[in-house]
């Protein structure tokens, strides 16, 4: 049996969907005639590959399944001689057929597409699946038309969107179909940003909103339960603040029989002061102060503008001359700013628009996602700036997303066949 190819078998599943290859005049490994009249349809799924081909074998029309392997003995490696659902096969397609396979004691009709397949179509894909390039293709994605890569981006954000509701489904069933709850906690693990991402996750899952809105109006009482479910209230800091605090907290935690989380878990190092976790919990909880039913006033905004105002929020003046307890700073605004807004937007609101309109059925909340993420600037990062060295811009959040997804989900991946740009380069080396 063979063991090394120059591609995968994902490569003969997409020059056969894709049906990049001509119907007529072939013959199988055993010298008959043969004729495809119908591909059949892709299954993605355990089974074979194609379900409901149809074929002309001399005459004779079979309708069935087609398995496809780059060498036939693969049928054996795989195992599916012990299989049942590989029983209706009426057409073995393979790059390679090294030795003959039966199923039931009866020949596989079997189609070798070694010599058949253009030569174009195979140094293409392997200049797309072997490059050591960050971007597979960025030495010739300025062949591909702006316009058409424009239009994917649509498919690209809407996947990201997909892909982010897959997290806000599992909070909403760990919060028992509350969407408020899911917002609280989804807000609460994006305010810990990537360092603080799950000891904030943890501090909100602590601390249920129950609690929270029972205290809404005690401003002292409300600071008390987040930094002191934070951990954060266990030093002996003589400020006022900070002993107000405390008191209240070893208050509330009799009342409710809470258990704060590790302190340890929290991260200062390497971060701006603006970024730590203090100054972050002491914006969210000027955020959660005084608002019931957060999500509900989100789903009812006409425009991205409106939720950015009901997330802004005002620290308690403490904060305005300090970023740690017990250490006092120059006099400094801790109001959150524009690209953080941005970052809640985009990992936050605009996903769980999206998860929801999907679970009621209303389309209109999943194009108010949309047009979150049409209104927002793009991103800044590593991933941006790369695309953008290739003249691949983004200008908005829609479009950064899109560029992100496509770099993570099929550059990093070399799934090239299911890129659209990737099919471009293909097809472009056929002509």
């Amino acid at each position: 049996m063979l063991t090394d190819s120059p591609f995968k078998e994902e490569f003969l599943h997409y020059l056969w969907r894709t049906k990049k290859l001509p119907l007529h005049h072939y013959q199988t490994t055993e010298g008959h005639t043969l004729d495809i009249i119908d591909f059949g349809t892709y299954n993605t799924d355990s089974g074979p590959d194609f379900f409901n081909g149809k074929i002309n074998i001399d005459g004779t029309i079979w309708a069935g399944n087609i398995e496809m392997h780059v060498f036939s003995s693969d049928w054996l490696k795989h195992k599916h001689q012990y299989d049942a659902a590989y029983e209706n096969v009426i057409l073995h397609v393979v790059y390679e057929n090294d030795i003959p396979v039966s199923s039931s004691h009866t020949l596989i009709p079997t189609l070798e597409l070694k010599g058949k397949i253009p030569k174009s179509y195979i140094n293409n894909y392997l200049n797309l699946i072997q490059s050591t390039n960050k971007i597979p293709c960025q030495h010739l994605i300025s062949n591909v038309d702006k316009g058409k890569i424009n239009l994917w981006k649509y498919t690209l954000t809407v996947e990201r969107l997909e892909n982010k509701s897959s997290l806000v489904n599992e909070i909403f069933t760990e919060s028992r179909g509350d969407w408020e709850e899911t917002l609280y906690i989804m807000l609460a693990k994006y305010f810990g940003s990537k360092v603080n991402k799950e000891p904030f996750e943890q501090l909100a899952r602590s601390l249920p909103l129950s609690i929270i809105h029972k205290n809404k109006n005690n401003r002292t009482a409300f600071e008390s339960l987040f930094f002191g479910q934070a951990g954060m209230l266990l030093a002996d800091y003589k400020d006022d603040y900070f002993v107000k605090l405390k008191s209240e907290f070893q208050y509330q935690q009799k009342k409710y029989k809470l258990k704060p989380i590790n302190p340890v878990s929290w991260k200062f190092s390497k971060l701006r002061p603006v970024n730590f976790p203090t100054i972050r919990i002491a914006q969210f909880v000027g955020l959660m102060y005084g608002v019931t039913f957060l999500f509900s006033r989100i789903r009812e905004a006409e425009r991205p503008e409106e939720i950015k105002k009901m997330l802004q929020s005002n620290v308690d003046e403490y904060w305005l001359t300090h970023y740690k307890f017990g250490t006092t700073s120059a006099l400094k605004s801790k109001r959150i700013g524009e690209d953080f807004m941005n970052v809640l937007l985009i990992n936050t609101i605009a996903p769980l628009l999206f998860c929801y309109g999907k679970f009621i059925g209303e389309d209109k909340y999943k194009e108010m996602a949309i047009s979150i993420l049409e209104d927002i600037p793009g991103e800044n990062n590593a991933i941006i700036r790369l695309w953008k060295s290739l003249e691949i811009t983004s200008s908005s959040a829609f479009d950064s997303q899109a560029l992100i997804q496509l770099k993570s989900m099929y550059c990093d991946q070399y799934k090239c066949l299911s890129c659209k740009i990737g099919n471009e380069l293909i097809n472009m080396s056929s002509e």
